[in-house]
């Protein structure tokens, strides 16, 4: 297995993880906006975590954990679009 991969994935995983967390973070403008939105911006903070544990150990996996990864990226990516749609496009109405 070529390593050339693991290194763009650290770095996009980085990337992600300064974009959504922190003080000024995506998930701190949603939560502030949208509080009812807490749990799902929780959940993406604890899978975040579990990616930190995962980026160290790239060089590690089998071509079989590497696929769990790729499926586990994918869902954590749609839960995060999901966030985003509920927080920003959805309408609940109430305002006249």
């Amino acid at each position: 297995m070529d390593l050339a991969p693991a290194v763009p994935l650290s770095a996009a995983i980085a990337e992600h993880l300064a974009a959504t967390e922190g003080e000024h973070g995506l998930y701190a403008e949603i939560v502030a906006a949208d509080p009812r939105l807490t749990f799902a911006v929780e959940n993406l903070i604890r899978e975040h975590a579990e990616l930190r544990a995962v980026q160290c150990d790239l060089a590690g996996m089998g071509d079989k954990q590497l696929a769990d990864l790729a499926r586990r990226l994918n869902r954590h990516c749609q839960r995060g679009n999901d966030l985003v749609h509920e927080a920003y496009v959805v309408d609940l109405g109430g305002e006249t």
